[in-house]
Formats: C-alpha cells, sequence, structure tokens
C-alpha cells in the first residue's frame, strides 16, 4: 500500500510546515492520522489534506509530477457524468465495467444517487481506465 503518511509528511517538509501544523489547523487528528499507516483516509479527510497542502490528489499520490492544484470539493454528479464518459470511451457496459471490477452493479446506482466511492475505489477506477484521479473527480 503507498505510504500516505509518509508523503504528506514529506509535502509539508517541503512547504516548510510539520505534522504538528495538520493537528494544530484541524485539519485531521492525531490518532486519525496515524491510522492511515494501514488505510486510505475517507474521502472527505484526503480532500481537506490536499487542500490545505495546495496538491493535487494525483501529486500526493505520486501518479502525476505535476501539481495541478485546483481547490476540491466533491461532487457526486461529476463523479458519475466522469465515470460514465469513461465506460462509454472504452466501449464496455456498466454491468461489465462492475465484472471488471469485481464491483457490485449496485455501486454504479449508489453512486449515482449520491453515495461517495472510497478512496481506494477510486484508485482502483482511475488504474482500470488509466486516467488520473483527477479526471473522475473534477469537471
Amino acid at each position: 500500500m503507498f505510504n500516505f503518511i509518509s508523503k504528506v509528511k514529506n509535502t509539508l517538509e517541503e512547504q516548510g510546515k510539520s505534522i504538528q501544523n495538520l493537528f494544530d489547523d484541524n485539519i485531521v487528528s492525531k490518532n486519525t492520522f496515524y491510522k492511515y499507516k494501514q488505510r486510505y483516509p475517507s474521502l472527505e479527510t484526503l480532500i481537506k489534506i490536499t487542500n490545505y497542502l495546495e496538491v493535487s490528489i494525483d501529486y500526493l499520490f505520486e501518479y502525476s509530477n505535476e501539481n495541478k492544484f485546483k481547490i476540491y470539493h466533491f461532487d457526486n454528479q461529476i463523479f458519475y457524468e466522469n465515470l460514465n464518459l469513461l465506460i462509454n470511451k472504452k466501449g464496455i457496459s456498466g454491468r461489465q465495467f462492475c465484472k471488471d471490477l469485481n464491483y457490485s452493479r449496485d455501486n454504479l446506482i449508489r453512486w449515482k444517487k449520491g453515495i461517495k466511492p472510497s478512496v481506494q475505489t477510486l484508485i482502483e477506477i482511475s488504474k482500470y481506465f488509466q486516467c488520473l484521479i483527477d479526471e473522475l473527480i473534477l469537471k
């Protein structure tokens, strides 16, 4: 698994900040942050961290060497539309997409209704389509 804590620490150091700044500025609690040794943060927390660091998600996860930061806010409708565009561009059905990634078909319905995907899911989808995470969540 990607070393999220290490990358955040390195990014903070590049900016002349410390990990304590994340805690002092109420971006994430210390206890919660150190749980990211074993799992990814929630999408909401990831967005708070990337906005605080002013880095793109793809830059933070080292999917891109360029930091094309834009202020993030997650819009499920944009995500769902972008996902459908990628599915159509690949020339597959939603059913095939779900089958290929071993997802329940209900996931598409939940995402359409406004349920946010997990960070792990966004990573899996971006790898499947060989696209950046930003292509999934930004307009």
